[in-house]
């Protein structure tokens, strides 16, 4: 049991980084909106340049969404697996015991 904690506890961190890393990427391509609201420029050029950089920020953000969700499927199916493992060895481990007392 210790072992499957201590997977489920390094999947729940590898879940977290993940998300840090999403927000991270979020807050920067925030932040660069910004810098590019504030610089000076002409009307025309500021929407262009505006409406770049949300192009790129929103395709960005849907490229890290879906690997995101990629690792995460994947991470979850290799946690499936794991546990299945683990019923399939104790279950054997079990019928052994029963065996040997009977």
């Amino acid at each position: 049991m210790k072992g499957i904690a201590r997977e489920m506890a390094m999947r729940r961190h590898h879940a977290s980084t993940t998300a840090e890393v999403v927000s991270f990427s979020a807050g920067a391509l925030v932040g660069a909106g910004l810098a590019l609201l504030y610089a000076p420029k002409t009307g025309h050029e500021m929407r262009e340049k505006v409406s770049d950089v949300t192009d790129s920020a929103i395709a960005k953000m849907k490229g890290y969404t879906a690997e995101a969700q990629e690792k995460f499927s994947r991470n979850l199916e290799r946690g499936r697996e794991f546990a299945e493992e683990r019923v399939s060895s104790l279950s054997s481990e079990g019928e052994e015991v029963k065996e040997q007392y009977h």
